[in-house]
């Protein structure tokens, strides 16, 4: 009896710890890949904007001279 409790409370306390994980399925996945470039689309675009801006001011400067 003592064992069968000692079981049962190892077992509870292992499941505690480590979790029920859901499976990532490859949609998951995908959705995850999507966001991602999605985000590294826009900090493109934004430092493109910047870089344009960049060398439109030089450019505005060199002409002044």
């Amino acid at each position: 009896m003592k064992s069968l409790l000692m079981v049962t409370i190892m077992a509870a306390a292992t499941f505690a710890f480590v979790g029920c994980k859901k499976e990532e399925t490859l949609g998951d996945k995908m959705d995850k890949a999507v966001k991602s470039a999605e985000k590294a689309g826009n900090a493109a675009a934004k430092d493109a904007e910047k870089a344009a801006g960049d060398l439109q001011k030089k450019l505005d400067g060199a002409l002044k001279k």
